[in-house]
């Protein structure tokens, strides 16, 4: 089996070297791994095998680069990790393949713009019947009280946030309770609880002129899974639910894989009605009812990839060889497994034939 060649970008974030170990496979063959990333300052140069420097993913000229590394590096698999590569990559797919390199981007470039934004895929899933949370778009900040109210404040709790972010930024929980008893999950996760009054206050103050487009959501205050997929053509071929027992609204310290079965017919529902393939990542929580209802989708795996190799399917190495024309192997998914996510370090220093200056 050939040896081969795979570019991964944002390789100084800090859950990268799980990834890469996963990527590396179970050792049917020899991966190399070029890492890029914008700082070339961090972690990057010790986790790949080979570092390049990229200007950031605004850049208008990041896929440019990206192909040019792609051709000097002779890569043979990019994984388009985030929304603006996961588009540009498939907006862009012929000259990746002219080059000879497989790409792991989720799918079309139309279906991707609606994944990656939290009113139009909510809205998407209203046409096409698939259960969803209850919602608002919201353009301006007029809109605010109104879209809260009609959605059941004060009475209920609402989540309102901008229609396109990471990691929970510019999210926040609007509820007209008080105490440390209002939603100790989204406490514990480190999202601020704000009054109706404090909301549009912040909102006033930090938005002026451009005001973003945001969403009011309906707060699910059940069991949160994030459930990695990868599937060909909308088809699921593995679908990995994990709970998150510890951590952050954008990092998981301690998970559980936990295959509800509920919980992987709603990623199947949205994975066939986007026609995705390779890799995506359904973030969800159970409502109040106990259904499950997403509120988040990336156009790749999620940053616990490393758990569904440890559950027994290593999809973030499977979809290298999907993305190599190979065929995805079979392999028995272990319920309950655990992971425990601690700090791993990097030492540089000078005189060290690997210092960089």
């Amino acid at each position: 089996m050939r040896n081969v060649r795979v570019l991964i970008p944002s390789i100084g974030h800090p859950t990268r070297p799980s990834l890469v170990e996963a990527v590396r496979g179970d050792g049917e063959r020899a991966v190399t791994v070029v890492g890029a990333d914008m700082d070339g300052g961090g972690i990057g140069p010790f986790v790949a095998d080979e570092f390049v420097q990229v200007p950031g993913r605004s850049d208008p000229g990041y896929i440019d680069r990206v192909l040019e590394i792609c051709r000097e590096q002779r890569i043979d698999v990019y994984y388009a990790l985030g929304e603006e590569e996961a588009i540009g990559s498939a907006e862009r797919i012929d000259e990746f393949r002219s080059a000879g390199v497989g790409v792991i981007t989720p799918g079309r470039p139309d279906m991707l713009r609606i994944s990656s934004n939290k009113a139009r895929y909510h809205e998407f899933f209203r046409e096409k019947g698939i259960p969803a949370a209850g919602f608002r778009a919201i353009t301006s900040l007029g809109e605010v009280e109104s879209g809260l109210r009609e959605m059941g404040f004060p009475d209920i709790d609402v989540f309102l946030k901008p229609t396109v972010s990471k990691g929970g930024r510019g999210a926040r929980l609007v509820t007209a309770r008080e105490g440390a008893s209002v939603a100790p999950d989204v406490r514990a996760a480190g999202v601020p609880i704000h009054s109706l009054e404090e909301t549009l206050q912040e909102l006033e103050r930090t938005t002026g002129q451009s005001f973003p487009e945001m969403i009011a959501m309906e707060y699910l205050p059940g069991t949160y899974y994030s459930v990695d997929v990868l599937s060909r053509d909308g088809e699921v071929l593995y679908a990995v639910p994990k709970i998150r027992v510890r951590g952050t609204a954008s990092n998981t310290t301690v998970g559980q894989v936990d295959m509800n079965r509920d919980v992987i017919a709603l990623a199947e529902q949205a994975c066939g009605a986007f026609g995705f393939s390779f890799l995506q990542n359904y973030e969800m929580k159970l409502d109040r009812n106990g259904e499950p209802r997403i509120y988040d989708i990336n156009p790749r795996g999620g940053t616990s990839l490393i758990l569904c190799s440890a559950a027994g399917a290593n999809i973030a190495y499977f979809a290298v060889k999907m993305a190599l024309g190979e065929d995805v192997p079979h392999a028995e998914i272990k319920d309950r497994v655990r992971m425990l996510r601690h700090y791993r370090e990097f030492f540089d220093a000078p005189g060290d034939p690997t210092h960089r200056d």
